[in-house]
This record gives C-alpha cells, structure tokens and sequence, in this order.
C-alpha cells in the first residue's frame, strides 16, 4: 500500500474514533469510504467500496444448498504427508495460505474462506491469488476492505460472501455475549461459554464464532451450506509456534497464537461443536495423524483412504 494512503487511513481512523463512541470502534477502519446494506432481518445484504457496489452471494446463497462431502484445506505440515496427486477431491475450501498447494498440485478450490486481518497484511501476494479465482469467498467486511487496500474491486474475480462476528457486526453497536444470547434463538448461534465467547453459528448469516483458528470458521460455513461429512486437511493445532506451516520455511515463517488458543477457546469449540453435528447428521473426520483433534467426536481417517486404497 501506498506511503500516502496508509498516512490518509490512519488519519481518518483517528478522525473516527474522536467521533465515535466505544461501541462503535471496532468500524473505525469502514469509516467514511464504505456502505453495508442490510435486509429486514438485519442480515449482510449489500457492500459498497468508495461508492460503488460490489455484489454479493449473501442473498442469493441458501442455506443447505450442498450435500454430502466437503473439505476444509488448512496450512498444517500435515499437508506435506499427502499426495494430493493421488487424491479427486471436490466440493474444497481453502483457508488462509491453503492456496499454496496449488504450486504443488491441481487442487481446485470452490470456496475459501479467511477472516484475519493479519493474513491479509501480511501475504498479500497470497490474497491476490485469490481474489483471482473463480471460486466463492466467505470473508468479512474489515478483511474485504483490507484486501482493496490491494487489489481495485474490478480486479476481483471471485464471488463474495460476507459473514462477521456477532458481537462486532458491520456498523451496528458491539454486543455483549449475553446481548448476543438475548437477541438469537439457540437454532441460529449456539453459545458454549459466554465469558470466553464461545459457540457455534448454525446460520451464517447471523454470525459466526471465531474461536483463534480460521479453520473453526470455515466448519460453521460447511455445516450451513449442507455437507454432512467434514474432512480436515491439516488442521494439526500442535506445536504451531514450533513447526512452520506446509507452505513455509524456518527463514520466512509467521508467528501465529494457536498454542495459545488452544486449550481455552479452540479445542473445547471444535469438541463442543463435533457433539451438536453429530446430533444434526454431520460428521468431522480428521486426516490429521498427530494433531490435536482426537477421540470420539472425531473420526479419524488415514489419507489413502481418500485415494481407495
């Protein structure tokens, strides 16, 4: 980004916060240069950037419009154990760097999903990738507006579809867990702990949680588009502060604070979560041998079975 424009941003953030109360801070960066529409039920309808609409699947995307297997392509060194050659896979999204593997092998990805501001920041040659692809984007407001800070919107070539956390939606007040609870029914966020802000989004379009890990994000999405079996690829959740991501060197790794989510926000969201699925019909399998997602709720699957043999 531009010397200039960073300079006008942080000026305008500023602007905005001597303006605005601390309920509304978490819009300071959407401040002045976009627009969110939203339907009678308050739902994500509509985005503008500088003026102008981008369009959205928000309206046009049902709920349950899939079925039957999916999968969700993380960043874990699992990866590095597949042979993606030997494996047809569809119905693929892709989070954060998953898009890397396409320098290895013809993964198609159909959707991604990234909600980290940092990601955005920080592999920005990565985000253009993939706003390049003929695939469909969950992400959210903030991240969309970080990502036309590098790329014009005409440059993007994928479909959006835009989810956010319900506590700190698109230019409407931040709410507490229990205003949270208060205002959704138990079929549209399932709540597990209100101090820690955990729960489940059972419809999208209400929120989603997000518990550290762009993985956990990603389920809540496969689960409302309609697959009833999961499959993670790389979601190790291990020793990430020690081994690099599959795309990764020692030299140019970045930090990441899963350890530190782990016990107290991912682990138990991921079991909570298997538990309410599998009452739907849903099933998580995990391909990940040594990872941190293991027991009963998780069925676990070696990769080879993918491939029939």
């Amino acid at each position: 980004m531009p010397v200039s424009r960073r300079l006008a941003n942080t000026a305008l953030k500023l602007l905005y916060r001597y303006s605005h109360g601390p309920r509304y801070r978490h819009n300071e960066r959407l401040w002045p240069h976009v627009a969110v529409d939203r339907d009678a039920d308050g739902n994500i309808a509509g985005y503008s950037y500088r003026g102008r609409p981008l369009p959205l699947a928000n309206t046009e995307l049902a709920r349950g419009a899939a079925s039957g297997m999916g999968h969700i392509i993380a960043s874990g060194p699992s990866i590095n154990e597949i042979d993606y050659g030997r494996l047809s896979l569809s119905h693929v999204m892709g989070v954060n760097g998953a898009i890397a593997l396409a320098d290895r092998h013809p993964v198609r990805f159909d959707y991604y999903c990234f909600n980290d501001t940092g990601f955005v920041r920080a592999r920005p040659g990565m985000v253009r990738r993939i706003v390049a692809q003929d695939l469909l984007l969950f992400t959210t407001p903030l991240c969309l507006w970080h990502v036309l800070q590098l790329v014009p919107p005409e440059a993007l070539r994928c479909r959006l579809f835009l989810v956010e956390n319900p506590q700190w939606r698109a230019w409407l007040p931040a709410r507490t867990m229990a205003e949270v609870r208060r205002d959704h029914s138990e079929s549209e966020l399932a709540i597990f702990d209100l101090e820690r802000a955990l729960g489940f989004g059972h419809d999208i379009r209400k929120g989603v949680f997000d518990v550290g890990t762009v993985a956990y994000t990603a389920l809540q999405i496969m689960a409302w588009l309609g697959f009833t079996e999961i499959v993670l690829h790389g979601v190790d959740l291990v020793d990430a502060a020690a081994a690099p991501r599959f795309y990764e060197s020692a030299a140019d790794r970045l930090p990441t604070t899963l350890d530190a989510y782990l016990p107290g926000h991912i682990l138990p969201s991921f079991v909570q979560a298997a538990a309410l699925l599998r009452e739907s019909g849903v099933q998580i399998v995990n391909l990940s041998p040594r990872g941190a997602l293991s027991g009963d709720m998780f069925r676990q699957l070696d990769w080879h079975t993918l491939a029939g043999g």
